[in-house]
Parts: structure tokens; sequence; C-alpha cells
């Protein structure tokens, strides 16, 4: 018989597929014809996911699967083709946690795939003790101490105003993500007995094309209460007597905080310093982001002698011992010892002097520094520093007044400037923050163009 050596041959496939059939294991090779791109369709809108997943997800499939494998079959995907991809992928140089996750789902929509009966296996398993080991160096995470986070604070004032200072300050002396405090609202704010709540159910601002929404935090032990060392009473009690809006850090106009307009204007200026009309900061601790000021409080608490449940309490942490985490609890006297800890840091460091610039480097930096020419003198005037704001970049390069009228020129600081809200409406569309909300804006995968 054709594609048989014998009948005895094909006679024993029959019996082997009628014994699948009848076990309901049974694959059909023709359903292993269908496209890859095809499959994606129809399996990642079945999926539950969160809205940042599928961001991730679609720019995965467009720019990289979907370009390699969306017109092969799934059933005509190999282990070594997968391979020779990722190898190539390593070899353009993309980092290996990347081409990881690339893996990965594809990985997750061949399972799927196998579960449905359309392919026998997975192509994509793990196959330990293969290929040359490792020997990517895993650099540790940069944490500041309680001296450089409030110099950063000090320069962030000067850069975004006090909510920016105060934000930071919030963020090393509590272990809170930007998210938990960007959604902070004045009712989770409990100042009389001097806690902070992170709600489960509207606790965390996220962002996700352009657009934000409060939902829940991280992971469900995220969901706590934070006590508060005296002095964070104090300040944010300060902030909340002339802050008129309902969230506690929002910008100048009272809209939520957009995490990589902050992250641009305001923080990396701060860390690794900047020299604007005005201002002038001074490099503190490069490579300091603002997760790592939470890896500076969980640094802190381990030097202050603090308990693992206890840190693991305050951070929103799992214990790898459930059994461990499930028997033990914060005793009050615990948290006073760590809250006594956290307010002797910060009067150490607010009494103590900052950490300066060497007067020899600057003198270094002054005498490699150009001239400034005569011309250029006179136009460099300190411009007035608002808080933060609302807009998607800084426009008091390019808003000029007095072009060509022969009157002088001005520099109009950022406030003054009309700025979008969100980034694609128009100035005169400023909604109200309750309104900068999702919208289901998945578009029709598309392979990328391929060389």
């Amino acid at each position: 018989m054709p594609g048989f050596a014998s009948r005895k041959a094909a006679a024993g496939y029959a019996g082997d597929m009628e014994c699948d059939q009848r076990r309901k294991v049974w694959v059909d090779p023709g359903d292993g014809r269908v496209l890859f791109g095809d499959w994606v369709q129809r399996w990642l809108p079945a999926q539950d996911l969160d809205p940042r997943t599928v961001d991730n997800y679609d720019s995965y499939l467009r720019c990289h699967l979907l370009a390699r494998f969306g017109a092969t079959p799934i059933g005509e995907i190999t282990a070594l083709q997968v391979d020779a991809w990722k190898t190539a992928a390593a070899d353009a140089g993309y980092a290996a946690a990347t081409v990881s996750s690339w893996a990965k789902l594809l990985s997750m929509i061949l399972a799927d795939a196998v579960d449905e009966r359309l392919i026998a296996v997975n192509p994509v398993r793990q196959r330990r003790r293969r290929g040359r080991r490792c020997r990517t160096l895993v650099r540790e995470r940069v944490w500041a101490t309680p001296e450089q986070v409030l110099r950063i604070a000090d320069q962030a004032a000067a850069l975004g105003g006090d909510i920016a200072r105060l934000l930071i300050i919030t963020a090393a002396w509590t272990g809170c993500r930007w998210g938990e405090l960007a959604a902070l609202h004045r009712d989770n704010l409990d100042l009389d007995t001097g806690h902070l709540i992170v709600d489960p159910e509207q606790g965390s601002l996220h962002e996700s094309r352009g657009r934000r929404w409060l939902g829940p935090p991280k992971t469900p032990s995220s969901a706590r209460r934070v006590a508060l060392p005296p002095f964070l009473v104090r300040l944010l009690r300060r902030h909340l007597e002339s802050h008129p809006f309902e969230f506690v850090f929002t910008t100048s106009r009272g809209t939520w905080l957009w995490r990589s307009t902050f992250d641009r204007r305001v923080l990396r200026p701060a860390i690794d310093g900047c020299h604007r009309p005005g201002v002038r900061a001074y490099s503190v601790c490069p490579g300091l982001t603002f997760h790592g000021l939470r890896h500076s409080h969980k640094t802190w608490l381990i030097a202050g002698g603090a308990p693992e449940i206890a840190q693991a309490r305050r951070l929103g942490h799992h214990l790898p011992d459930r059994v461990v985490e499930t028997y033990s609890h914060v005793a009050r006297e615990v948290e006073a010892r760590l809250l006594a800890d956290l307010q002797r840091r910060w009067r150490k460091a607010s009494r103590g002097p900052r950490p300066a610039r060497p007067a020899q480097q600057e003198r270094a930096s002054a005498k490699s520094r150009p001239p400034i020419p005569p011309s250029r003198k006179l136009r460099q005037r300190p411009n007035l520093l608002a808080p933060i704001t609302d807009g998607k970049r800084d426009n008091s390069r390019l808003a000029l007044q007095g072009r060509g009228n022969g009157t002088a020129r001005k520099r109009v600081p950022w406030s003054s400037t009309p700025q979008k809200l969100p980034t694609w409406d128009t100035p005169d569309q400023c909604y109200p923050i309750t309104q900068d909300q999702p919208a289901d804006t998945r578009k029709p995968l598309r392979p990328a163009p391929t060389a």
C-alpha cells in the first residue's frame, strides 16, 4: 500500500489509530496543517489576561513570533527550528531574559495546541544540560542610603516640586511600589493611627497603551497596612493641608502621574545629575531606579534587625515556608522597634551633612567645560520651575515668544504651556481623573515586515 512497506504494517497502523480513537487520544495529522498565525488568532482572544500582559504578548507576537513562524504549520515546528531561532536572536544582541520570554510564550501557545489535539507534542520543551554554561554575571540591584535618598529628594524638589520630594521619601521609608503610591487616596491614609492602606480592589495605578486605571495591586498579599514613622506622618499631614485634590501624589492639575514622564523629567536627572537653566543636580547614586527605593527599604530593615515576617508583611511578600508564614505574626513591640529604627535613620540623614560634590571634581569639570560664547550668555536666564506637569515632553526650549517682531524673547515655564490629557487629546478636552479609564483598543495582529 502507498506509504507503508507492507500490508501488515498498514493494518497495524489502522489498528493503532482505531485504538487511539476509542481512547480519545488520537490526533488527526491534518489538524497540524493549521498555520501558526491562524492558530494565534484563535488562541489570543480566549485568554483572560491583564491588559499590560496583552500588550506584551501583542508585541512579542507581532515583532518576533509571527515574523518567524506565522506562515509555518504548527505541526511542522520542530525543536531544532526553535533552538536555531533562539540562537539567532541571541547573536543579534537580544538579552537572554528577552529571548526566554519569547520562547515561553511560544511554548504556551503550542501547549494549548496539544490540549486541543492539533499536534501530538510540544516541540518547545525544557532540555537541561545542553549547550554552554551561562557565564553572564547578574548584577546586584542598586540601593541607596538614607542620606543619598534625601539628597535625591532635595534635587527632585528643584526639578518637580515638593510633591516629587515627598513621593521619593515616602517610597524609600515605606517600601511601597510606584503604582501603590500613585493610586494613594486620601481615604487610604489614616494619619491618626499612622498607617498607609493599600486597597485590595483599587490599590494600584495601572498604565497600558496611554491609558490609566485603578485596579488591584500586584499580588493578593500586596493589599496591606503599612505603619508610618512619626516624621512621615507629619510630612503627609502638612502636605494634605495645602493639597486640594483627592489623590495624594498628583500633577499640578490634580491628575495621575505618568511613570515615564516622572522618571524622565524628575527622577533620572535627580539621580544621575543634570544641568538645566536655573537648576544644577549632581550625580548621587547612578543606576538607582524607583523600584530600587524598595530594595533600599528592604536593606534598611535587614540592617535594623527586623524579623523576616515583619519585612514580608511590610513589603507585601510571601515567605517561601508557608508554615512559618501562617504561624508567624508581627507583635506591636516588633513594629515599634522597626518604626523607631526608621525614625532614627531619618533623623540622622536630615540633621547630618548632605553628601556634596567634591571640590576637586567641581574644579576639574569647570576646566574641561568649554567656555560659553558671549552671544549665549545673555540668553541664559533661570526659568521658573513648576511642579510636575501633565504633558508629554519638555516645551521650555521650544516655547519662545516674540519671534520676528523685535520684542525680547521670554521663556515660558512648563505650567504656562498647553498640556494634553491624555496624550492624544487636545488642550480643551481635559477629562476628569475618574474618566481616565482603559478601553479595549486591541488591534488585529499582523506579522512584522521581514528582511
